[in-house]
C-alpha cells in the first residue's frame, strides 16, 4: 500500500506518560492465528465470479476494494465487470448491483448500510448508493483539502458522512450524513480509528520497523507512540484501522528476498497486529498476502466489533478471509 499511513504535517509534543518503549515483535509470545476462508470466488464474469484484467489487456487489476455491512454482508467492488457483488456472512453469493463504470476504486459501507464509492482517476467523484442501488448523493472529489483525485488514499463512511483520506496525511469530509455536499469541508489530520476523534499515523522507520502514533484530533495531542520492530523487512504498510473497543490494527507485508540479482522472494507474510489503546500488542495474526500482479486499492477491513477481513487474490480466484475477535 505505502510506506506511510495517516501522516500528519505537524508533530505535537508527546506527553511523557504515554510514550512507549520500542517493542521487538519477533520476540513476542503472542501466537499467530490463521484466518477462516469465508468466500471463494473464481475469476470470471458469471454470477458469483469476480473479474480481473491481465497485463495483456491493460494494467493488471482485480477487485479494487471491499467492505462489510453492519448486518454481516460482504460487498466486493467488482469494477472490471462494472458491478458490486454481494455475499452473505457465510460466503453465499446474493446479488450484484450494476455500476455502469469500471473506474471506481474505493468502497466503504456506512453504519446505515449505505455504500460510498470513490472514483479517483476518471470521473473523480464520490457517489453514495443505498443497498438497492438507488443514488443518494454524488459530489466532485476535488475541492478544498483535495488538490487532485490521484492523491486520495482511502474512503470512510461514518455517522457524520463520507470522509476521504488525502496523501496519507489528512481526511476531508466530502459528504454529510444525508449524502449532501456540506457547506464547508472539514479537514482533520491523520486516519480515523474507531468512532471518535482518535486518529492513527504510521510510517516506516528503517527497513524492518514501523513508527506508530495515535493522536486526539480534537486537541492535536499525541495519545501513544511506539516503534514496532520485525525480524523481516517491511515491504509495505497494508492497513491501519481501529474498532469500537479502542484497539488499533496494523497490517504489514513482510518479505525476505534472496541476495541474488533476481530478487526472488524467500518468504513473505501478511502480519496483522492488534494493539490496545496504549499500543501494546494483544494479538498477532498471520496470512498469505495477495499473489499475482493484480492491483487492489484496499486489502483489509476492520469491523466495529474487532472482526478483521482480508480480500486476497490467488491464481485461481479470490478469497475473503476472516479473523474473529
Amino acid at each position: 500500500m505505502t510506506d506511510v499511513i495517516g501522516r500528519s504535517g505537524s508533530r505535537s509534543i508527546v506527553p511523557s506518560r504515554t510514550v512507549l518503549a520500542a517493542a521487538w515483535l519477533a520476540a513476542s509470545t503472542a501466537a499467530a492465528a490463521e484466518p477462516e476462508v469465508v468466500i471463494r470466488a473464481e475469476w470470471g464474469a458469471e454470477p458469483g465470479q469476480l473479474g480481473k484484467h491481465d497485463a495483456a489487456e491493460s494494467a493488471p487489476e482485480g477487485p479494487m476494494s471491499f467492505a462489510v455491512a453492519p448486518g454481516g454482508d460482504v460487498w466486493i467492488l467488482d469494477q472490471v465487470n462494472r458491478r458490486l457483488a454481494r455475499f452473505d456472512a457465510t460466503g453465499r453469493f446474493l446479488a450484484t448491483l450494476d455500476l455502469a463504470s469500471e473506474t471506481f476504486q474505493g468502497l466503504a459501507v456506512g453504519p446505515d448500510g449505505h455504500l460510498a464509492l470513490m472514483d479517483r482517476l476518471a470521473a473523480r467523484v464520490v457517489r453514495v448508493l443505498d443497498p438497492d442501488g438507488q443514488l443518494l448523493g454524488e459530489v466532485p472529489l476535488e475541492g478544498f483539502g483535495i488538490a487532485e483525485g490521484g492523491g486520495t488514499t482511502a474512503v470512510f463512511a461514518r455517522d457524520d458522512g463520507v470522509w476521504v483520506e488525502y496523501d496519507h496525511r489528512r481526511t476531508v469530509r466530502v459528504l454529510d450524513a444525508q449524502a449532501h455536499d456540506p457547506y464547508y469541508r472539514r479537514t482533520l489530520d491523520g486516519r480515523p480509528l474507531g468512532p471518535g476523534l482518535v486518529a492513527g499515523l504510521a510510517r516506516l522507520d528503517g527497513p524492518s520497523a514501523v513508527n506508530l502514533r495515535t493522536v486526539d484530533r480534537g486537541t492535536d495531542t499525541t495519545l501513544a507512540e511506539t516503534i514496532l520492530r520485525f525480524d523481516e523487512p517491511v515491504r509495505r504498510l497494508v492497513e491501519l484501522a481501529g474498532d469500537d473497543q479502542g484497539d488499533v490494527v496494523l497490517a504489514v507485508h513482510l518479505a525476505t528476498e534472496a541476495p541474488a540479482r533476481d530478487h526472488a522472494i524467500l518468504h513473505e507474510e501478511l502480519a496483522v497486529l492488534v494493539l490496545d489503546a496504549a499500543l501494546v500488542e494483544r494479538r498477532r495474526l498471520s496470512a498469505t498476502p495477495s499473489t499475482g500482479p493484480w492491483e487492489q486499492f484496499k486489502e483489509l477491513e476492520v469491523e466495529a466489533d474487532g472482526t478483521i477481513w482480508q480480500l486476497a487474490f490467488l491464481d485461481s480466484g479470490v478469497e475473503v478471509r476472516r479473523w474473529q475477535p
